[in-house]
């Protein structure tokens, strides 16, 4: 009788953690396919890659008028409106984004990638790196 006891509290204990297993699988392959990053760009293959896509500049209109990116979306990143404007963008887009030297702009695209956006692209040193590259800047 305990042997018969014994094989079925073996039989339930094997069933069970066999079971909890397979929904930790499970559960680790659905994060993972959620799991989406930012990707770190140098300012040649920001340059390069960001025909594809919107570029976004997030620094303020005093910073932008020293000079930016042709055709650069500006939304500056400390201002209420930022979060409206941004829903305005379409989360298909591959997005682009930069600022002056790249930390407002890093917080900037994982705020993106928060909320949903899939294909986020940041320049690594921002404007300064792109300029110090030689890259072409304008004024408007």
């Amino acid at each position: 009788m305990q042997k018969a006891l014994l094989l079925l509290s073996a039989g339930i204990m094997a069933f069970s953690s066999c079971d909890s297993k397979k929904e930790n699988t499970q559960t680790a392959t659905s994060s993972e396919l959620t799991k989406v990053s930012v990707i770190n760009l140098n300012p040649s293959e920001f340059q390069q890659k960001s025909t594809n896509g919107i570029v976004v500049d997030v620094r303020t209109a005093e910073e932008i008028a020293e000079g930016k990116i042709a055709g650069a979306l500006e939304l500056d990143y400390f201002l209420p409106s930022f979060q409206s404007q941004v829903e305005k963008l379409s989360k298909d887009e591959e997005i682009y984004i930069y600022c002056a030297v790249g930390a407002r702009s890093r917080e900037a695209a994982e705020m993106l990638i928060q909320q949903g956006f899939t294909k986020v692209y940041h320049l690594s040193g921002g404007i300064q790196a792109w300029a110090r590259s030689g890259l072409p800047i304008v004024q408007e």
